[in-house]
């Protein structure tokens, strides 16, 4: 009897393992199935996260309106409904300041110019604007930078428009109060910098004109420097400061940032000069020279006839009508032969 109790005893115990074991096996199988629901739940959560990052990193580069104070600001965010649409998986800098709702960029180079309302620079820019066009072989956009609070007519732009210019309108920037009155309005050119929708921006007087290709200046290496452009003239003389009518450089939020900043910060330079003066101011000593043949400045054909005679006239590609602007030009004045080029140029 003694042996059968203890059998029937090792039986039970047997039981309460097999029942232990099967109890800790079900535990375990649930345990393992809950961490395989949580890491699902995980990795959907990260999924949809992505999805909003990349949402966030399309506003982030989206461009905005707002101007705060007369600064311009560094994002403007029109047309960001159709790019939220947008099925893209890439992001590209879409940055710029144009407030017009038709500013369309088709290329990643654009020559731009400024002009106010004033319709003889209007028609300087339209033969500008074909100059470019018929010698420069790089795609690139034409823009006419407008200010919002002095717009072009509608009769310029029917002069302007079949150049192949489009319409980029921007906020004025307020400039210094010791600046000359009639070129407080130059500090818009400053716009330029915050253009990032472009890889490359030349920026051309509305008083210069294009007889050459301006591919090699379109595509020089600037050396690390923030901006390309040639040595200035005055008083008759070489100088070390340069002129802005020709610039080439590659649009930074962060540098027109910079340059702002800078603006409001009280920095001295030749007001008398504008823009011209506060650029020489920032960037001195730290600029590329691009050379006298992509921008042959007019004062040096009456100061320095030497060295402008040096040159062959049909080598420059880049005339600048500084003395004499080129609408006023007489052919047998004293600027003669380059005013002829100008005159006769796709007439």
């Amino acid at each position: 009897m003694a042996r059968i109790r203890d059998n029937d005893m090792k039986k039970v115990v047997s039981k309460k393992k097999k029942k232990t074991c099967c109890s800790q096996f079900a535990i375990f199988i649930s345990l393992l199935l809950s961490s395989i629901v949580v890491l699902v739940m995980i990795v959907m959560n990260q999924n949809q996260l992505d999805v909003n990052y990349g949402t966030l990193d399309i506003l982030s580069i989206t461009p905005t309106s707002t101007v705060v104070q007369n600064k311009p600001n560094d994002i403007n965010t029109k047309n960001t409904k159709n790019k939220m649409n947008s099925t893209t998986t890439t992001t590209t800098a879409t940055a710029h300041h144009c407030i017009n709702e038709d500013f369309h960029p088709q290329n990643k180079v654009g020559v731009w110019t400024m002009l106010n309302d004033n319709m003889d620079y209007v028609k300087g820019a339209a033969k500008l604007g074909i100059g470019v066009r018929a010698k420069t072989k790089t795609p690139l956009d034409l823009v006419v930078m407008e200010l919002k609070a002095k717009p072009l007519s509608d009769e310029m732009w029917d002069i302007l428009r079949p150049s192949g210019f489009m319409k980029c309108s921007v906020e004025s920037i307020k400039a210094p109060e010791k600046t000359r009155g009639d070129l407080k309005e130059k500090f818009a050119v400053l716009h330029v910098w915050a253009m990032e929708i472009y890889d490359t921006v030349v920026f051309l007087d509305a008083d210069t004109f294009v007889q050459n290709s301006i591919d090699d200046l379109i595509h020089m290496d600037l050396k690390g420097k923030p901006v390309g452009v040639t040595k200035d003239i005055r008083a008759k003389k070489w100088v070390d400061t340069f002129n802005s009518g020709v610039m080439v450089l590659h649009p930074s939020m962060t540098e027109h940032k910079r340059l702002v900043d800078l603006l409001y910060s009280g920095l001295k330079f030749d007001y008398i000069m504008s823009d011209q003066g506060f650029l020489n101011e920032v960037y001195k000593d730290n600029w590329h020279e691009i050379g006298f043949l992509n921008n042959a400045n007019l004062a040096l054909y009456l100061f320095q006839r030497k060295f402008w005679d040096e040159h062959k006239l049909e080598d420059i590609n880049i005339i600048h009508y500084t003395m004499q602007k080129p609408w006023k030009c007489r052919p047998n004045g004293g600027y003669g032969p380059i005013c002829k080029l100008w005159i006769n140029a796709f007439a």
